[in-house]
């Protein structure tokens, strides 16, 4: 993942885009204190500054699993791991500037959360862009290793496939109209009995 920030997320500050090693220790001390306190700063790959003073106190921080962000004080800091990311889409605000709606997976629901950069709108794009990758890069980490946890399990050394069984069961499925006329004999070819 550090690879993919370093490669999507330029070292700009005119843009408030600040890349490891080049993050000013005042603005990554003020990021940490105000809205990231569950990160240490050993762990910090980028840093959005969205203040237009320079304090970094609202903006984003990046590590290597997930990102803290806040938009401005009135709001609680939201933290999102790169692999619960759903969606990502770059957005022109009404009155101007830009903002990144992100849809993050939160247990059994998902949470459209707004990262706003109407100060700095030319560093949106940037952030999106790796967010998006980000997140497609997470899901297939997360179904590389649902396949591993497959591969442990099944199949199970020393157990075969009942073929009598298997060529019961779809021909029930048949009789009973669950199973097409057409599924019914790709599934019997499939395993060898057409």
């Amino acid at each position: 993942m550090e690879t993919l920030l370093l490669d999507l997320i330029p070292h700009a500050p005119q843009m408030g885009l600040y890349v490891r090693p080049h993050i000013p220790a005042d603005k990554l001390r003020n990021a940490l204190r105000d809205y990231a306190e569950t990160i240490q700063a050993g762990d910090v790959l980028a840093l959005y500054d969205a203040t237009l003073m320079g304090s970094a106190r609202d903006g984003a921080v990046f590590t290597a699993d997930r990102f803290v962000f806040q938009n401005n004080n009135l709001e609680p800091p939201q933290e999102v791991r790169y692999a619960d990311l759903v969606r990502v889409v770059t957005t022109k605000k009404f009155l101007g500037g830009r903002k990144v709606e992100i849809d993050v997976n939160r247990g059994r629901a998902t949470v459209t959360l707004t990262i706003d950069f109407s100060g700095k709108p030319e560093a949106a794009e940037y952030v999106a862009r790796f967010l998006n990758e980000a997140m497609l890069h997470g899901a297939m980490e997360e179904m590389e290793g649902r396949a591993r946890e497959t591969e442990r399990v099944f199949p199970r050394p020393g157990i075969r496939t009942d073929l009598e069984a298997v060529r019961a069961a779809l021909d029930e499925l048949h009789e009973q109209e669950l199973l097409s006329a057409e599924d019914w004999h790709k599934l019997r070819r499939c395993i060898g009995l057409e």
